[in-house]
């Protein structure tokens, strides 16, 4: 059911994977070695992977929402399987080791999520300083909406300002470290309920790695050699 992508387009520095009839993109981060996916994943893809939705707000094109951290390592781990990668993960719960030079998919550290929101530019939302080009926030929205509706950044990255909360790898009170047990997982990006400021890309947020809302969405990542 599941194939591998199809290669980095040299041009963009993209990579298109299909699992059954669901297709998604993966950017490759200029001069970085990982790749983050140019959506947040969506519901038909979680719900192809996993076969459920636990989303409060329906809808194939909306991002998967009402997920855990653990959630995130599961799906992740499921994903890399079907499409025929090592999985980034022993195991599923919060005890979790990251599998160093895995190939499979994974949840963003905060400095790799921070850096691609950036996008290279020095906005204060994720690709313009005007919120409401870029993300679905309280003043615009009271759910999900479908994503890459929004402008991207310059990277070619969507809604990495507003709509869901993204999950990182993160501790919280240790950034750049999983760190086996954390109590705190870092969330960043912002959702449809927060106001201007909870979207901002420097804004650091957390939870543990079992609560789940329909705030909580993730977006993945890959390392690349």
């Amino acid at each position: 059911m599941g194939m591998g992508g199809s290669g980095y387009n040299i041009d963009c520095q993209t990579q298109t994977f299909k699992f059954g009839p669901v297709e998604f993109t993966m950017v490759r981060i200029p001069n970085k070695d990982y790749a983050l996916s140019q959506t947040q994943v969506t519901q038909e893809l979680y719900g192809a992977v996993i076969g459920t939705n636990p989303s409060t707000f329906k809808g194939g094109k909306l991002p998967v929402e009402n997920v855990s951290w653990e959630d995130g390592i599961t799906f992740c781990n499921a994903l890399s399987e079907k499409l025929g990668l090592t999985p980034a993960y022993q195991g599923t719960d919060n005890n979790c080791k990251l599998i160093s030079g895995a190939n499979g998919f994974r949840l963003p550290f905060e400095a790799e999520w921070a850096f691609a929101a950036k996008g290279g530019e020095n906005f204060k939302y994720a690709g313009s300083d005007n919120i409401g080009e870029v993300a679905w926030y309280s003043s615009n929205s009271s759910k999900t909406h479908e994503v890459a509706k929004k402008k991207p950044n310059a990277y070619g990255l969507y809604d990495m300002s507003g709509n869901v909360w993204e999950w990182c790898a993160d501790d919280y009170n240790n950034p750049g470290q999983h760190r086996l047990g954390a109590s705190k997982r870092a969330n960043r990006g912002g959702g449809w309920y927060n106001d201007a400021g909870g979207c901002e890309v420097s804004r650091r947020f957390w939870y543990s790695p079992g609560y789940r809302d329909d705030i909580l969405g993730l977006r993945l990542s890959r390392s690349l050699g």
